[in-house]
């Protein structure tokens, strides 16, 4: 069918603006025996017999056209999108009559320029029932040699904690135009990645490119003399909550315009012509692919082609240029895009990455793939790809799983690891786990901090774990808080006993300011020492010296000036 080129309130006017008499008489014809020959009255006579007989024509439809009547009328506004449906349906209207290609097909009397009649549209909205929606299909996950299988919303949580601790260190060195990090700092980041990155060398790093990024595009971080350094929301992430921390990021990076994704696919040349503007803004790309994400069901793994295949079903669809033919493989004037379906090119491809080296990298999705070399092949019938292992590293991507720290990120569930806190029990100064695999990190990391791990999801609390806890800034309040809301009990006569020694051993000496230590002859320090007013601001120190108290300097050297003296430097 053709596409839409107007949109016409009856049929009569459909007809009359859009087909030919040779048209009209071949769709006339199959409706009835005799016709008239004149165009205005072949259009009345055509449009008469269609809603007189409207049932009859239904009935004489297959049922592959009925769905397109069915989601024109109540899905698309009157008009047949053909990638839409065919996503949906797997297939397409056959427009080839019993008589042949040159006859036109009676879907022709309803879609006119690939949309239905307004008048005709009131009629079908009641003769037509409302299309199944559409539905997502599951699956289980693929097991076979060549796949690896990745948990990462733990890892994420970790990682987050390890690259704000590094900025913090000052260790990520990053181009201040480009916001990337160094080779060098790429090394530090890969070796110090919980699990890893998801591929080893001599692919290139993913997460370990992206983290650096995604700090800047998510507000934890800014450059600061070529390194990064941590925001105000940087320091409560690392300080409190972590799952906090990667929301934040989620909610910023998608406005962010500091990187286009799609710019890791090399093997497509000209992206940055016309003066940057080859490319369309990612910042529209993004909120069309978390819509779709946050459609699915959380813990259940799904086929990429399956979120593919849903997207372009229910229109979750976005532009990637504004120049197609600006872009091409290899040579400019042989390997053009333009002579190419560009949807597995660019679409797909951009839906793989943001997917895997960034959604996985912050641990929304669960994800399981295989080296990318011949993962996706197709491209390859392209002028000039045939050498190409792959377009991207994330061409290995074949199943993801939303995990629940992407259902909290994309507000499906209210909270992230809320169950941990029936999930722990204190046997006398130990916090043992009993829930299932492990803690979340900002809880193991907060036990970390105050006890000694003993063993796999046992902590050991202890006068030298607890002191070195309050060396780092924490409070007793903070922790007795924390073991309560972990344990929903109280912490016992053990751990009652161990903070009150604590409280004693961090209380005895305590730090009131610093003193001002001054030298004196002996005369001069007599006389200060035995005068009723400066006796009370300073303290002696060995024979030839005086500590003047916190705070009281400027009273000390007021009384000082009062027996004739002033403080020397």
């Amino acid at each position: 069918m053709t596409q839409f080129q107007g949109d016409y309130n009856t049929l009569k006017q459909a007809l009359e603006g859009s087909y030919r008499v040779d048209q009209l008489k071949s769709l006339a014809k199959q409706i009835s025996k005799k016709n008239p020959t004149r165009k205005v009255e072949l259009v009345a006579h055509i449009t008469s017999l269609v809603f007189k007989n409207i049932d009859t024509l239904l009935a004489d439809f297959d049922s592959m056209a009925i769905n397109a009547l069915a989601e024109a009328v109540h899905n698309w506004d009157g008009c047949y999108k053909s990638e839409q449906f065919y996503a949906k349906y797997g297939a397409v209207p056959q427009l080839i009559t019993t008589r042949g290609s040159d006859e036109m097909h009676l879907l022709y009397l309803f879609f006119i320029n690939g949309r239905i009649p307004r008048d005709l549209m009131a009629v079908l909205e009641k003769k037509i029932n409302v299309p199944a929606s559409e539905k997502l299909h599951y699956g289980k996950l693929a097991k076979t040699p060549d796949l690896t299988t990745r948990e990462t919303a733990h890892a994420a949580c970790m990682n987050l904690n390890r690259l704000l601790t590094m900025v913090e260190e000052n260790k990520i060195r990053v181009s201040p135009k480009t916001g990337r990090a160094t080779a060098a700092t790429l090394k530090k980041i890969s070796a110090s990645l919980c699990d890893g990155d998801f591929y080893d060398e001599p692919l290139d790093p993913m997460q370990a490119f992206a983290w650096p990024l995604l700090l800047q595009g998510g507000g934890l971080a800014t450059i600061d003399n070529n390194f990064l350094k941590l925001t105000r929301a940087g320091t409560t992430a690392l300080k409190k909550d972590l799952a906090q921390g990667i929301k934040a990021i989620w909610k910023k990076w998608e406005k962010t315009k500091l990187i286009d994704e799609y710019s890791r696919v090399t093997a497509i040349k000209g992206q940055k012509s016309a003066k940057g503007r080859t490319m369309a803004s990612p910042v529209r790309r993004r909120p069309v692919i978390n819509e779709a994400l946050a459609c699915l069901d959380p813990g259940r793994w799904i086929t990429v082609d399956e979120v593919e295949r849903f997207m372009l079903s229910e229109s979750y669809t976005f532009k990637m240029t504004n120049y197609d033919w600006k872009l091409y493989f290899s040579d400019p004037h042989y390997g053009l895009l333009d002579y190419s379906d560009t949807w597995p090119l660019l679409q797909l491809r951009y839906l793989l990455i943001y997917l895997f080296e960034y959604c996985a990298t912050l641990g929304l999705l669960d994800v399981s793939y295989k080296h990318p070399r011949n993962a996706r092949p197709e491209f390859r019938s392209c002028w000039g790809a045939d050498d190409e292992p792959f377009l991207s590293q994330c061409d290995g991507l074949m199943q993801i799983r939303l995990n629940e720290l992407g259902a909290y990120i994309l507000g499906i569930s209210p909270a992230y690891g809320a169950m941990d806190t029936q999930d722990f029990e204190i046997h006398d100064t130990d916090i043992i786990y009993t829930g299932k695999g492990v803690p979340t990190p900002d809880h193991s990391l907060y036990l970390d901090k105050i006890a000694g791990q003993i063993e796999v999801g046992r902590w050991h609390l202890s006068v030298t774990s607890l002191l070195n806890a309050l060396k780092q800034g924490e409070t007793l309040k903070e922790i007795k808080g924390f073991i309560h809301q972990i344990s929903l009990k109280n912490p016992g006569k053990p751990l009652e006993k161990l903070f009150k020694a604590v409280e004693n051993r961090s209380s005895a000496v305590v730090e009131k300011g610093k003193a001002t230590l001054i030298a004196c002859n002996s005369e001069i320090r007599k006389q200060i020492l035995t005068d009723k007013k400066m006796s009370t601001l300073c303290l002696p120190a060995g024979e030839h010296h005086l500590v003047i108290l916190p705070e009281k300097d400027e009273r000390f050297a007021r009384y000082l000036e009062t027996l004739g003296f002033i403080i020397g430097r």
